[in-house]
């Protein structure tokens, strides 16, 4: 039987100011493009992060360039990214200079509109929504089956201002989410049934490895890696045939799968990364989902309390929340982290006691404070309410990449080597890094000289437990 080697043919391009930059056509095959794609609704927009090796000395690239990154392969090639160029960095990878673009899709709010309008009682929320994507301006992606004769104005509405403050509020009294996803702006409730394009991802159809089934142990989610497929998106479904699966409780407990608990079956995507390397063998696209008719287990609380909620005041316990919702992720799993973090003391001025510099309610050291626009002093300084912002930002760029209390500690502790890893992993060993073993050697806790990932969330685990006996 015959073979459609279009389906093996890779394909990229990337487009600046509209006009096409490299083509891998046209001599883009020779030029070497590495590149991190996270497409997360709760975080509003898409981030890119593009490394191109070895241009010429005379091409430019700059901060605020209109940026379109198309990959795929002959039978399935489009857009990845839509979006500006917020920093442009020149590196040393060897002896390869790397031109590195960090990228975002998203306008500020002085290039987005205005939105004006004024709703009578019982007017239609995808009527507003309508309205707010004419005024952003974006091309809309919606599924108005996920919307009923419930989603209305009892007493009416007033818009005036910034479409994207708007959608917010509204997202929050409708249970919906948005975001930019490649010039079009997408709302989706993730927990409904869809009527989009299902997509078929088993070994015949590009699947790599085998799902990773999450979400407790009902197995509600499930993380999948398929090769680059432009079509998918944010709105769409997947159709999963494995014949295996692996399985992640969270970190939390060992728990007893409920069922027939397997990674097959259709699930909705949540959020996506798309990675690639066009001199390596990457070239993937992960795919986080959840069943349909099922509830994201992340955004849960204990009982309607939070761990540790009884160390700090309502201010705090508010905001935490707030941020949470925003994120889409645990607010225990903040207060756990930050728990641990401060010595179980929540100020915001607590310091590091191995001498890093550290600093805060999730211990900023100075390039970091720096990265997010303040100062180690300047966090001293504030509240632990206004910290808070802080913790958010620092949080953002990992939204897409958290899925669970161990994923939220590595982002705070070791993210390039932790988030998303197995519990073996080793993070830090004393014969390579002596001085990252000593400021972390409490870590080890069986003094081998090496510390992993699973040491490392055994004690924010134990931070949430304590956190249990000081809910508020």
């Amino acid at each position: 039987m015959a073979t459609d080697i279009k389906q093996y043919l890779r394909q990229w391009s990337l487009q600046v100011n509209g006009q096409r930059f490299i083509d891998s056509q046209d001599g883009g095959q020779c030029l070497r493009c590495v590149f991190d794609i996270v497409v997360s609704p709760s975080g509003a927009q898409s981030f890119a992060d593009i490394q191109i090796y070895n241009l010429a000395k005379s091409t430019k690239i700059e901060q605020r360039d209109d940026i379109i990154l198309q990959a795929g392969y002959q039978d399935r090639f489009g857009s990845i990214f839509i979006g500006t160029v917020t920093n442009v960095y020149m590196e040393r990878h060897g002896p390869d200079v790397v031109t590195r673009l960090l990228c975002w899709s998203g306008a500020t709010s002085k290039a987005r509109g205005v939105m004006t309008g004024s709703y009578g009682q019982g007017a239609k929320l995808t009527d507003v929504i309508q309205d707010a994507a004419k005024a952003w301006p974006l091309y809309l992606e919606i599924d108005e089956s996920q919307f009923n004769g419930k989603d209305v104005f009892p007493t009416g509405f007033t818009a005036h201002g910034d479409p994207k403050s708007i959608l917010f509020d509204l997202s929050g009294m409708f249970d919906f989410e948005f975001h930019e996803e490649q010039g079009s702006l997408v709302i989706t409730r993730p927990d409904k049934g869809r009527s989009t394009t299902v997509f078929e991802i088993n070994q015949f159809e590009g699947m790599v490895g085998m799902p990773e089934v999450n979400r407790g142990p009902q197995g509600l989610g499930v993380n999948v890696t398929t090769r680059i497929n432009p079509f998918i998106r944010t709105s769409s479904r997947i159709n999963i045939k494995s014949e295996f699966s692996t399985y992640n409780t969270g970190n939390m407990q060992v728990a007893a799968t409920e069922g027939d608990v397997s990674g097959n079956g259709e699930f909705n995507v949540l959020s996506m990364e798309y990675v690639g390397d066009t001199h390596g063998d990457i070239w993937d696209l992960r795919i986080d989902a959840l069943r349909a008719g099922t509830r994201e287990l992340a955004n849960t609380s204990n009982g309607g309390g939070m761990v540790w909620g009884g160390k700090v005041d309502q201010d705090f316990r508010a905001k935490v929340r707030d941020i949470a919702k925003r994120q889409n992720l645990n607010p225990d799993w903040y207060m756990a982290v930050m728990g641990f973090e401060t010595g179980y003391t929540f100020s915001p001025t607590e310091k590091n006691k191995a001498g890093s510099g550290a600093t805060g309610l999730i211990q900023f050291i100075p390039s970091t404070a720096q990265r997010l626009g303040t100062s180690t002093q300047a966090l001293s300084n504030m509240t632990a309410v206004q910290q808070l912002d802080y913790v958010e930002k620092y949080f953002q760029p990992y939204v897409g990449r958290i899925h669970n209390l161990g994923d939220m500690y590595m982002a705070v502790f070791m993210p390039a080597k932790g988030i998303g890893k197995p519990d073996s992993t080793v993070l830090i060993d004393q014969a390579t890094d002596p001085v990252a073993y000593s400021q972390n050697a409490s870590l080890d806790a069986n003094h081998d000289g090496k510390i992993t990932r699973g040491e490392c969330v055994a004690v924010v685990n134990k931070s949430f437990k304590l956190g249990q006996a000081n809910m508020g």
